[in-house]
């Protein structure tokens, strides 16, 4: 037996108060009452799964003091690591935290935000060293709040 077919109003009002759900939490980062991580490991649990659709873009430049080309060089960075073709805006909380890539994915977040090391750049060991980037290479100040957020 089939369920029952849920209604045009009921599919609007949970994708009305799942909208709201994120937003929710992203006034949150915005108001230094919790950081990315804790909106990561809220985002792990069945009941939030509404917050696995933020983008990591959202989830970077909710926080004070980021804007778009912080959020994309870490984005960048994160894509890089990990070894992913995919764009930008594809990138959210679900795709970061896919238990099919293994923890991969988080791993490169995590090492997005590590200051860069003079044996191999970022991702060291683990991505291949591009030959056109020079160890310097990399995002000043990359932490936000000098480590005070993720």
């Amino acid at each position: 037996m089939t369920p029952p077919t849920p209604t045009l109003e009921t599919a609007n009002l949970a994708r009305r108060t799942a909208a709201r759900f994120r937003a929710e939490w992203l006034m949150l980062i915005h108001d230094r009452m919790v950081s990315p991580v804790d909106v990561l490991t809220e985002a792990a649990r069945p009941e939030a799964r509404a917050l696995l659709k933020l983008s990591l873009r959202q989830l970077l430049i909710a926080q004070p003091g980021w804007g778009r080309t912080r959020a994309d060089t870490i984005i960048d960075k994160i894509l890089s690591v990990a070894d992913a073709k995919i764009e930008r805006r594809q990138v959210t909380i679900g795709w970061l935290l896919d238990p099919r890539a293994g923890g991969r994915r988080f791993a490169a977040w995590l090492d997005a935000f590590e200051p860069r090391s003079a044996l191999g750049g970022g991702g060291f060991p683990y991505a291949r060293r591009s030959p056109h980037v020079s160890v310097s290479a990399g995002v000043p100040d990359a932490a936000p709040n000098r480590g005070g957020h993720v």
